[in-house]
């Protein structure tokens, strides 16, 4: 019994003193995140400070973001965290162990926003983050159902709730899910369903902190449908199953990113169309050059003027030569929709003849251009348009092959030069 005792005592001891110790490791890790966010070259920390009592903290940081455009101004923020020290720590997800839990709350300043939208951002969304004993990062999400009428206009939105998890400064990956909304006025009413996005990306070069990052991995995005009514109840706009999903890999140093877009049905100014696709595929992507390319265009600003300079053209050609060294192509392997008369599809392959493209000069790199397209359709379709005579004026000229009941076009762009089912195009 006082042998147990003695080991009670001990981790009672070692509990209480902890959180001292621990708020110094805490504090550390905060400094060395907020350096790291401070070479991203849209964020400017222009102060921090960070007050650590026995079981608790505060850490208050003021930072611009840099939006680079004319007509609107940088953001100014201040981020307030409270923290809470582990090694045992109450949260809003339970009892956790680890080194510390934080709550944020995000304050505009130099920025007019209306006293119940600010009031929103308060109060209805809340931000919370662990740090793990691995120094992982578990961020949670968390938006309030809000339900607001005036003047006979009313909008509900649903909660919405999200996890991400910072992995070893290196993968990325949560999710976020939303019920969605309807809003409804005396003219007619909008609804958005369920809303889900997911990432998980493992980072290759560059850093999350500092903007450019380069990863690996999956992003989906999908919505159940998005509807628009009239007064009368009749509905002008409807998008169902709308599903977005990227994919990135890396085979001997160079990305291929897949993509696709699709839709089971879209309803809209009478046209009622089914099963849109879109598959769009980058292959051969050079990182190194990746990034060397988006530090380029980082250091570019918003100026036009700078931007076509001869001397950031210069350097941009220059990348550009190294990026096709590896023979990148774009691929739109189906584009392609189902009307009610048929179904009308595409597709297209784009790559760069490296050896046309002069650095001398940026615009050679439409000489150096190869490009194939085919893309075939019902003809009742544009019918029903009202566009028969147009087609059929294309038929003629040689530019739309018809057969029947089915039109379709064929496209070749090589070495600057332009054809169609054959027929060279002055350009």
């Amino acid at each position: 019994m006082k042998k147990l005792f003695i080991i009670i005592a001990l981790l009672s001891a070692t509990i209480m003193v902890s959180p001292k110790f621990i708020g110094g490791i805490v504090e550390t890790e905060y400094q060395s995140a907020l350096h790291k966010l401070n070479d991203n070259p849209a964020i400017t920390i222009k102060s921090t400070t960070f007050n650590r009592n026995w079981y608790s903290g505060k850490v208050v940081t003021e930072m611009t973001v840099l939006l680079q455009h004319e007509d609107v101004d940088d953001l100014n923020i201040v981020i307030e965290d409270d923290l809470s020290f582990g090694p045992v720590i109450f949260t809003d997800e339970g009892v956790k162990f680890a080194l510390s839990y934080s709550k944020s709350n995000i304050k505009f300043t130099d920025l007019f926003i209306e006293e119940e939208v600010e009031s929103f951002i308060k109060n209805k969304i809340h931000l919370s983050a662990l740090l793990t004993f691995s120094k992982d990062i578990i961020t949670h999400i968390t938006i309030d159902e809000i339900s607001k009428e005036v003047d006979g206009n009313k909008i509900v939105s649903a909660k919405g709730v999200g996890k991400f998890v910072l992995e070893n400064e290196r993968r990325l990956y949560g999710d976020f899910n939303w019920a969605g909304l309807s809003a409804t006025t005396t003219d007619e009413s909008f609804t958005i369903e369920d809303m889900k996005f997911s990432l998980d990306q493992t980072l290759i070069v560059g850093s999350y902190y500092q903007g450019n990052a380069i990863s690996t991995g999956s992003f989906d995005f999908s919505t159940s449908a998005i509807k628009a009514k009239d007064a009368t109840g009749n509905e002008v706009f409807s998008l169902s199953h709308l599903l977005i999903n990227a994919m990135s890999s890396m085979n001997n140093d160079l990305m291929e990113i897949k993509m696709n877009y699709s839709a089971d049905k879209l309803v809209s100014a009478g046209q009622q169309l089914e099963h849109a696709n879109l598959d769009v595929v980058l292959n051969g992507l050079n990182i190194t050059v990746m990034q060397e390319i988006n530090a380029l265009l980082t250091e570019l600003s918003d100026d036009g003027e700078e931007v076509f300079s001869s001397a950031s053209l210069n350097k941009l050609s220059a990348l550009t030569a190294k990026l096709l060294a590896n023979d990148p192509v774009i691929k739109i392997e189906d584009f392609s929709v189902v009307t009610p008369e048929g179904k009308i599809e595409s597709s297209m392959l784009v790559s760069v003849d490296e050896k046309l493209f002069d650095t001398a000069n940026f615009m050679s790199i439409m000489a150096a251009i190869n490009a194939t397209a085919n893309g075939k359709a019902p003809m009742a379709f544009f019918a029903k348009l009202g566009l028969a005579p147009m087609v059929e004026h294309y038929v003629e000229q040689g530019f739309i092959i018809q057969k029947e009941d089915k039109i379709s076009v064929n496209v070749n762009y090589t070495q600057g030069q332009l054809n169609i089912n054959g027929n060279a195009i002055p350009l």
